[in-house]
């Protein structure tokens, strides 16, 4: 666990003091958020940058937990090399996510374009050579091997769906950062668990990777979190929150890649519950009127929270409470 807690450690310290700064930066190249007294309902001109704080943090935590500490090393050292190796696979996609989502956050890009850079950091991560290899039936607990087209098309799709599932829920202050925070803690004990159970040396040294990047990713967003809660100083953006999808789905595959409990695949469901039901939800109710997924609109849980007479932060805090819940289920069954 020392490895986890140098990456989310290392982490939040950098995004806690560069983020004013990138708010600066954010404000200089006019970078800001306009209120419209609707979906928007902030007061003034918030800097949008968040992904210039995340991205770096993230990238530090990592860091520091695999070259600093000796769990990260032994993780390096494996086969030759081979985590180390797509090590730059994956650091080209979160790059290319951010450089992507700080030009939209500036000069809004067509949809098409957002979801081509998505799906070509989706396909970065596969080659890097994570994927799903097998799975276990329900019920049976017997375990299928999954040919590898099919689990390679499964991760591209998890990691475009979660990426636009946490976009969806950066609409209330501190709510998207707050969620990065307990589902990142919630999948680093998990996968921290899942590697336990296995025997074999490779799928304890994925789960020790998976357990980094999502405390790191719970330190970057711990970090933003102290100027994003309500009244925000700065939002994450779209670079902001797809990166953190991207990070916190990235963990859940290096997680699950290989099955080896019943539990493996409730559990990183139920943690990141939240964002995937009010992903879900919005998919269907857009395809029922007609209109573009990408479309926005006030139908998400969130808006109905504040619709029914919750303010921001205590709708906020009602989604963190019930992520939590979701989390302590989803560790049990880690933990099975």
């Amino acid at each position: 666990m020392l490895t986890s807690l140098t990456a989310f450690t290392t982490a939040g310290i950098l995004a806690f003091f560069i983020t004013p700064l990138i708010g600066r930066l954010a404000k200089r190249f006019n970078a800001v958020d306009k209120p419209d007294r609707q979906r928007k309902r902030h007061r003034r001109l918030v800097p949008l940058w968040g992904g210039l704080a995340i991205f770096p943090a993230l990238a530090a935590g990592v860091a520091a937990s695999l070259y600093l500490t000796s769990g990260g090393k032994s993780i390096l050292a494996y086969h030759n090399g081979w985590f180390a190796k797509g090590l730059p696979w994956l650091a080209a996609a979160g790059a290319g996510l951010t450089i992507v989502g700080l030009y939209d956050d500036k000069t809004p890009l067509p949809p098409k374009v957002k979801m081509a850079a998505q799906l070509s950091a989706a396909l970065l991560v596969v080659i890097a050579g994570y994927h799903w290899e097998s799975i276990i039936m329900p019920f049976t607990g017997r375990v299928c091997l999954i040919w590898m087209g099919a689990g390679s098309l499964l991760a591209i799709l998890w990691l475009t769906f979660m990426m636009n599932a946490f976009n969806f829920i950066d609409g209330l202050d501190g709510l998207a950062s707050g969620q990065a925070v307990i589902a990142g803690l919630g999948l680093c004990l998990g996968a921290w668990l899942l590697g336990g159970h296995s025997m074999e040396l490779i799928t304890r040294h994925q789960c020790g990777m998976a357990s980094l990047l999502a405390a790191a990713t719970a330190g970057a967003g711990l970090g933003f979190w102290r100027y994003n809660r309500y009244p925000a100083k700065i939002f994450l953006g779209d670079a902001g929150s797809t990166l953190l999808g991207f990070s916190l789905s990235l963990s859940v595959l290096m997680a699950t890649g290989r099955a080896t409990t019943a539990g493996v695949f409730l559990f990183p469901l139920l943690v990141l519950g939240w964002p995937i039901m009010d992903a879900l939800l919005a998919i269907l109710r857009r395809m029922r009127r007609g209109v573009p997924i990408s479309k926005p609109d006030y139908g998400h849980l969130h808006h109905r929270l504040l619709h029914s007479g919750f303010t921001n932060s205590a709708a906020v805090a009602l989604v963190h409470i019930l992520t939590v819940i979701l989390v302590l289920a989803g560790l049990v069954m880690a933990w099975l």
